[in-house]
């Protein structure tokens, strides 16, 4: 398992979905990624503010979810 807090841990990834992320740090799971897809084609919001609405993950999990999902574009941008 990735640990979501160490940027570390996430070298030699290739880009990622927020939902991919969360899911390798442990933070949701399948049938969680499954739920937030289905309501996003409803209410038309971004997966994490969906998560943070339904109390699946915290606001430092979804700030640190995004960090990494931006550190991990701007590793494959510069390969």
């Amino acid at each position: 398992m990735k640990n979501l807090y160490d940027i570390n841990d996430w070298t030699g990834i290739s880009a990622m979905r927020l939902g991919e992320i969360l899911i390798e740090a442990g933070k949701i799971n399948l049938l969680h990624l499954s739920m937030v897809l289905d309501m996003q084609k409803f209410k038309k919001m971004p997966i994490g503010e969906i998560l943070l609405a339904m109390k699946v993950i915290t606001e430092k999990d979804l700030k640190q979810a995004l960090f990494i999902q931006d550190m991990i574009r701007k590793r494959c941008n510069n390969a």
